[in-house]
């Protein structure tokens, strides 16, 4: 069975379309880019961490 990278869900609003990012390998933040218009979001990791899956980029 295949490994799977850690993600989030992205709500990029500049194109209202859903993508998802994925971690880094240093593990420091989560990178991704718009499938639309390219736009780069980068969430940092938190040390209290999260248990939302999904978030909004403007």
């Amino acid at each position: 069975m295949k490994k799977q990278r850690p993600f989030i869900g992205i709500l990029f609003k500049c194109c209202s379309v859903y993508s998802r990012i994925y971690l880094n390998k240093a593990g420091t933040a989560y990178v991704g880019w718009c499938p639309r218009c390219c736009r780069k979001v980068e969430a940092k990791v938190s040390p209290v961490g999260s248990k939302k899956k999904f978030f909004n980029a403007y």
